[in-house]
């Protein structure tokens, strides 16, 4: 385990994905030969056996003077290593959520951070890195299962998952959290400076308005840039129409001169005025209207509808300490803990019984909590295996124009 750098949890947090350079392509669907979990024992929390149909058979008499035979032992509850590595996007935890992990287990945590997620994607791709558990999108899970990344999880030992809303129990991405924990959700827009722009903006045309150019930005993110594009013409974010495709490159080649950038950090970029406008995350976006500099700064879940994502923590195929990994899942879905990491990071998680201890001025704030109507117009970016291509092609030909 060389060059780490551990987190210094003095920092506020300034940005999710600050060099974002785009979602990793992952391979197509479809789970491989999986590692063994770890060894697991029977939930203290599970279902009450159900009756049997037939009465239990009686246990064979004794004869007399005969000693009985021995209660089988219970499943021994594993013992955790004494240490844990975990590796997660940079500022995108709270503050106390290791220390007191580790003050309850007595394990010492090593906790790296990445600036963008192809540096994650390409050292856990060796199969060898050395880490225990770490953040893929959820989008991206079925990839790292096809390329055996990641192993399944016991999830007797992580009874907590309870406290998940009822649509985080089975996402489609990874049925019955078999492999993956749900730990933050966003939903992608824009931000923009009512300061600067004076009208009540509502569509995703705004950001091909000419008014605006030179003070724009979109994300250096291909799925997310080709989502707004394919939006706009009412197709499904996840086609791989060449069709629809090579419309949604006009319509953002289209775009390309009226932008300042493609941004790798949308929170510095609307907080410091360097843009108006910006494509963004919702969490981003408000961590700049909650800041003194950036209160002019509103968020946009645009009226043709947008992409709702997820990241999701993951025990890697050849983790070293997998024990400690499962304890350190179940402690990020402690009501207060998941709370605590919102309530720092100003992302909303799926966890239902952290509400009651989640800053209400985060739950009221429709940025973080859109309305239902709004998020049943929300698409989820889905895995799409060789097709990925597809994008990947097209937005190194925009790139390079």
């Amino acid at each position: 385990m060389n060059d780490r750098d551990r987190m210094s949890w003095s920092n506020r947090p300034l940005s999710r994905r600050r060099v974002l350079g785009g979602m990793a392509a992952l391979g197509a669907v479809g789970a491989g030969s999986l590692l063994a979990a770890c060894s697991s024992e029977s939930a203290a929390t599970a279902a009450p056996t159900q009756p049997p149909t037939q009465p239990p058979t009686a246990p064979p008499s004794l004869e007399p003077g005969a000693t009985p035979p021995p209660t089988p032992e219970p499943t021994p509850v594993p013992e955790p290593e004494a240490e844990l590595f975990v590796y997660n996007y940079d500022e995108y935890i709270g503050e106390d959520t290791i220390p007191s992990f580790e003050d309850k287990y007595g394990i010492r945590v090593t906790y790296d951070v990445f600036t963008n997620y192809d540096e994650m994607t390409t050292k856990i791709s060796t199969g060898n890195s050395g880490y225990d558990i770490t953040f893929a999108t959820g989008v991206d899970v079925p990839g790292f299962l096809a390329r055996n990344l990641v192993q399944p999880l016991d999830l007797s030992l992580i009874p907590n998952l309870v406290n998940l809303g009822a649509e985080w129990q089975d996402p489609a991405y990874d049925p019955g959290n078999a492999h993956s924990v749900p730990y933050m959700w966003w939903t992608t827009g824009f931000g923009y400076n009512t300061a600067k722009i004076k009208e009540d903006l509502t569509s995703w045309a705004s950001l091909w308005d000419e008014r605006w150019k030179g003070k724009m930005a979109m994300l250096d993110d291909y799925r997310e840039a080709f989502a707004v594009a394919l939006i706009r013409l009412g197709y499904s974010i996840n086609t791989t129409s060449d069709a629809e495709l090579d419309e949604a490159l006009a319509l953002l080649e289209q775009q390309k001169p009226l932008l300042r950038k493609y941004t790798a950090d949308d929170i510095a970029d609307l907080k410091s005025g360097n843009v108006w406008l910006s494509h963004g995350w919702s969490g981003d976006v408000a961590q700049v209207s909650w800041s003194k500099r950036g209160k002019d700064v509103v968020y946009v879940i645009p009226s043709e509808g947008g992409v709702r994502g997820s990241d999701a923590m993951v025990l890697l195929a050849n983790a070293p300490h997998p024990i400690a990994a499962h304890l350190f899942i179940n402690h990020m879905l402690e009501a207060e803990v998941s709370a605590n990491n919102t309530n720092y990071i100003y992302y909303m998680g799926p966890n239902e019984a952290a509400k009651q201890f989640i800053d209400p001025a985060i739950l009221d704030d429709p940025t973080l909590n859109p309305a239902k109507a709004q998020i049943d117009k929300l698409q989820e970016l889905l895995d799409l295996g060789p097709d990925l291509q597809k994008y990947q092609e097209r937005w190194t030909k925009l790139r390079s124009s």
